[in-house]
């Protein structure tokens, strides 16, 4: 096996203790470090090629822990290559966590995307800013008000969808599919390959909502905290191409969030939609 594979069991003894971001960086406040979040988390951010890629996901506050999705919440679920894709089928809660297995067909980098079913909520637009600064989403709560989005709205509807991204390279070699797209309303994109990344490096992503760069987006990095501390998340701004720039100064499993206001087109104007990502990828040392 590659000596740079990164194992979430062995990431500094376990995914529990992992890498953390910095730069471009401020505080967050405890609003955004108790989000409720949901992402998935590889075993193996490489395995073999003759072995079956299992990820785990899990809904909770503090990454890497949580509670197990139900597997009925799940709408999407694909394992996407640089040309190919197929769906997640095999899926079922095991102790604390959503397991999801499968195998690919070839060699490469896969990655591996996650929707949850959307939720719809008639509120105030006050009740959608207060949403949306406990969730995570504390400067597009900014920006609504800064732009008077809900100018003569008294009530409105807003569809909250969750996602979850992570990486994961099947066997040696083939195509590589990080900058591939799943089309979920919020993504994140990696600019330079992650899996040539180390400690060290610095990891370019870039935000993508609705299918178009977002600029100035405040992006939270969080490590998984070790056992007893308390690790309040950091926050990454985006640039004006909608780009964060990612220090990678510990090595282990890093999650990524993200959350995004916007109006499906067609939309009436009191409707929103609101879209909340995760990405989890792995670091590793240079030896």
């Amino acid at each position: 096996m590659p000596s740079d594979v990164v194992r979430p069991a062995t990431l500094g003894r376990r995914v529990s203790q992992v890498g953390f971001l910095c730069g471009a960086i401020v505080l967050g406040a405890v609003s955004t470090t108790f989000a409720h979040d949901f992402w998935i988390i590889p075993d193996l951010f490489a395995v073999p090629g003759d072995a079956t890629i299992h990820v785990s996901g899990r809904s909770g506050t503090r990454f890497p822990n949580g509670s197990a999705v139900e597997p009925a919440r799940v709408s999407d679920a694909r394992v996407i290559g640089a040309s190919t894709e197929m769906k997640i089928t095999e899926m079922a809660v095991e102790g604390t966590s959503l397991r999801l297995h499968q195998k690919p067909t070839s060699p490469g980098q896969y990655l591996i995307a996650v929707a949850l079913t959307p939720r719809t909520t008639r509120a105030t637009p006050a009740g959608l800013l207060r949403f949306l600064r406990l969730e995570g989403g504390a400067s597009e709560a900014a920006r609504l008000e800064k732009a008077n989005a809900f100018a003569g709205q008294d009530s409105i509807s807003y569809t909250s969808g969750s996602f979850a991204f992570s990486i994961v390279q099947f066997g040696s070699g083939g195509p590589r599919a990080f900058s591939t797209s799943a089309g979920f309303p919020l993504e994140f994109v990696p600019v330079n390959d992650p899996a040539h990344v180390h400690l060290g490096d610095t990891l370019h992503v870039k935000i993508v909502g609705a299918g178009k760069p977002v600029p100035d987006v405040g992006v939270f990095a969080g490590p998984a905290a070790d056992s007893g501390a308390t690790s309040p998340d950091l926050t990454l701004t985006a640039d004006a191409n909608g780009v964060v720039h990612v220090p990678l100064s510990k090595e282990g499993a890093w999650n990524l969030r993200a959350a995004f206001v916007y109006r499906r087109p067609g939309a009436a104007p009191n409707e929103w939609d609101v879209a909340r990502s995760t990405y989890v990828f792995g670091v590793s040392s240079r030896h």
